[in-house]
């Protein structure tokens, strides 16, 4: 059976989803469920909070990267959503910015 990329992208965001009580409580099922999903949703009264994913002294720092490499991302994405909003800059303004920071 062939997965489309479709099926894929739905198989990944649906995670396994842990209140956050049983991180104290049942910490074994905990590592138990992280073993065998490859990441889960922590909640708080039923809403998100937070994403528990695996790594290991191998792929720490890797994973380190990513996480960042991913909130980078996402922070570019709104400033350019941001920027659309905005008026255009005509060729003057730009050559007019670029004279006064020229001239310090």
């Amino acid at each position: 059976m062939k997965i489309d990329a479709q099926q894929k992208s739905n198989r990944m965001l649906c995670m396994k989803m842990l209140p956050s009580r049983q991180l104290a409580a049942a910490p074994g099922r905990v590592w138990k469920s992280l073993a065998e999903e490859g990441a889960v949703v922590v909640t708080k009264d039923g809403k998100p909070r937070g994403i528990l994913t695996p790594t290991s002294d191998r792929t720490l720092l890797e994973d380190l990267q990513d996480l960042v490499f991913s909130r980078a991302r996402r922070a570019v994405s709104a400033l350019r959503v941001g920027a659309m909003r905005l008026p255009p800059v005509t060729d003057r303004e730009v050559e007019q910015e670029i004279a006064a920071v020229r001239r310090g």
